[in-house]
């Protein structure tokens, strides 16, 4: 039996080049360079100010839920749009307005990055010369992979950084996205799945504080390697943005059109509301596409079955389709208002992967490790 250390050797046998291609995390020298980070700073995770880099549905929400605790935090927001910032402060999420990017993280113990993903990285250098040593910076981004880059190129090493990623819970607020400020709430993350991605060394202090603030949230933590996070989304997100793009691009414009568009109604409206906006989603589309490229192939081979079926006239097999695919849509709106998937995998500090378990993750996957890691448990037990 494997234990824990024996997997971690096994995986110190790969080069970095190898890592790099496998997990598309870090390269070897951000890797190092997160660990001596990690080593070389005490961390201090007491935090008595705040700093909230962005403001949107999310980010007040989370400002709200800390000025609900009986303890509340200073909290110093920030975002370009100054009359969105001041929305926040009328609502009392904010206890003060910065109109500079590069003053809003003076003396906070916790920085919140709200910021579009295309705007991540200059965030992350602007806010960088100011920031506190052994403060903690997270953000909302919903992908990872690329805002962990970010962060281990941009920020100084004297401080960390946890990815973070909220998943609303739709039992509670249904599947309309939410974006304004208007719609920020104290109790607007409850029970949400909180996503965190986090570097393979990050000590306990650092586990402790994203837990405790999570939970402070009324949110489940959810620690994921950001891998398999990035995998999933596009499946869900990524995906769906491509397939908008190719339902307009068959039909708007053209043959036809001009008389295609007089019967286009609400459905061909969802159908294509992803392509919306499109300022933001193609950035996020072009930085996933290594995972991307999979999903993609696995829809291409779906559509060319369905097209089989047209060409081959076997509506049976077309109808059977249609109903597996319509009762698998039903189970998942059920379990989405149900928030069935919270009780698959929350976790508790006791459960959070540590070094050895990251690695393991990265190599041999998730499923893998997780035997591993339940055989080694067993033996010990004997």
């Amino acid at each position: 039996m494997y234990s824990s250390a024996r997997m971690y050797s096994s995986a110190r046998m790969y080069s970095s080049a190898r890592m790099y291609s496998s997990a598309r995390m870090y390269s070897s020298a951000t890797c190092r360079r997160v660990s001596t980070a990690i080593r070389e700073e005490n961390v201090s995770m007491n935090f008595k100010q705040v700093a909230i880099v962005g403001a949107d549905c999310i980010s007040v929400s989370m400002a709200l839920g800390l000025k609900a605790q009986s303890e509340p935090p200073r909290i110093v927001g920030y975002d370009a749009d100054l009359a969105t910032a001041n929305l926040a402060l009328s609502k009392k999420a904010f206890d003060q307005v910065e109109r500079r990017l590069d003053r809003v993280c003076r003396n906070a113990d916790l920085i919140v990055v709200a910021v579009p993903l295309a705007a991540t990285a200059d965030t992350f250098a602007a806010i960088a010369p100011s920031l506190e040593a052994g403060c903690l910076v997270t953000d909302t981004a919903h992908l990872k992979a690329p805002v962990m880059r970010w962060a281990a190129e941009r920020l100084p090493r004297n401080v960390f950084f946890v990815g973070g990623h909220p998943v609303l819970n739709p039992a509670l607020v249904g599947s309309r996205p939410l974006k304004e400020v208007e719609e920020a709430s104290s109790s607007l993350l409850r029970g949400a799945l909180y996503c965190l991605t986090m570097p393979a060394e990050a000590p306990s202090a650092v586990i402790d504080a994203c837990t405790g603030l999570v939970r402070m949230l009324e949110a489940t933590p959810f620690f994921i390697d950001v891998t398999e996070h990035d995998g999933l989304q596009a499946g869900v997100e990524e995906l769906s943005d491509l397939t908008a793009v190719a339902l307009l691009r068959a039909t708007v414009d053209t043959p036809g059109w001009q008389e295609m568009r007089k019967f286009a109604g609400s459905r061909f409206a969802a159908a294509t509301a992803a392509a919306a906006d499109a300022g933001q989603r193609h950035f996020s589309v072009f930085l996933n596409r290594e995972h991307l490229l999979r999903r993609l192939n696995s829809l291409l081979s779906e559509l060319v079955h369905l097209r089989d079926l047209l060409a081959d006239d076997d509506a049976e097999a077309l109808e059977k389709d249609f109903v597996t695919t319509a009762e698998g849509r039903a189970r998942w709106l059920g379990e989405q208002e149900q928030g069935m998937w919270r009780k698959e995998r929350t976790v508790s500090t006791d459960q959070v992967p540590g070094a050895s378990e990251h690695m393991g993750r990265m190599f041999f996957g998730e499923y893998m490790t997780r035997r591993v890691k339940g055989e080694a448990e067993r033996s010990r037990k004997k």
